[in-house]
């Protein structure tokens, strides 16, 4: 139990170290915690409203399509970042690791807690937005936190594997950017499935991440609860990666140690 104190402590300390060396040497620092993701939703919900709306049958509803793409690139986002600032974690924390015990599995979790602080603010500027232009915000939405939670605890078991692995083959980061390109657009964040291939449409029910953003869509667009199924799947999809991720850094971990 003190060893689970210990290493949640390092988990609020990194935390909040790492959201202050994000932007440490800009000259407006923490602010721009808010500038950005305040200029994200600016920019989609200015820029996008008028482009693809008729893909969604929104002639008479300019800002639909923008609820869609935000929606879905929040999610996106919140996936893709946590792999990339997980795959890196051990290498640039070896001075730490190096230097006091730490729980090799638990210590990444302060780069969860850092990128959720990003989403929430995001998320807050998203639904202010949705409440000036007056469009709906159902209870539905109560069924987000749950999707992100669902689907941070399977990046989080994914990022610590790369993570891991990273440490003896360093080629993986730059392995993950282009499957994260390929991934962005094999992913209907921007578009409807709809509009693909019969069998291609079919094969997004095999994806973790196609669950999630599918169930954000359904949430923000259509006002309507997640799929059980996919919920489910995108529940058993953590606990798997989750899982795996820690009997991989249990049977590495010494080695992992040394090299660093």
């Amino acid at each position: 139990m003190n060893n689970l104190r210990t290493s949640l402590g390092h988990v609020w300390l990194l935390s909040r170290q790492e959201l202050v060396d994000r932007h440490r040497e800009n000259a407006l620092g923490a602010a721009w915690l808010l500038i950005q993701p305040l200029m994200f939703v600016v920019l989609f919900s200015t820029v996008f409203s008028h482009f693809m709306r008729s893909r969604l049958g929104a002639d008479t509803d300019p800002y639909l399509y923008t609820v869609y793409l935000i929606g879905g690139l929040l999610t996106w986002n919140l996936f893709a970042n946590l792999l990339n600032r997980l795959t890196p974690v051990y290498g640039a924390k070896a001075h730490l690791i190096r230097k006091i015990s730490v729980d090799l599995w638990l210590m990444p979790l302060h780069i969860v807690v850092a990128e959720w602080v990003v989403y929430l603010i995001t998320m807050t500027f998203f639904a202010v937005f949705l409440l000036v232009i007056g469009y709906p915000i159902g209870v539905q939405w109560l069924m987000l936190p749950v999707v992100a939670v669902l689907l941070s605890g399977f990046a989080y078991g994914i990022g610590i594997m790369l993570g891991t692995l990273d440490v003896f083959i360093p080629d993986i980061k730059n392995l993950l950017n282009i499957v994260l390109q390929f991934g962005f657009w094999l992913t209907p964040v921007v578009y409807l499935a709809t509009i693909l291939p019969p069998w291609a449409a079919r094969s997004l029910h095999f994806s973790p991440i196609f669950w999630a953003v599918d169930a954000v869509h359904g949430v923000v667009v259509w006002h309507r609860y997640p799929p059980f199924k996919e919920l489910a799947g995108l529940g058993v999809a953590a606990l798997a990666s989750l899982y795996a991720s820690r009997l991989l850094l249990a049977r590495l971990q010494s080695e992992v140690r040394n090299l660093l």
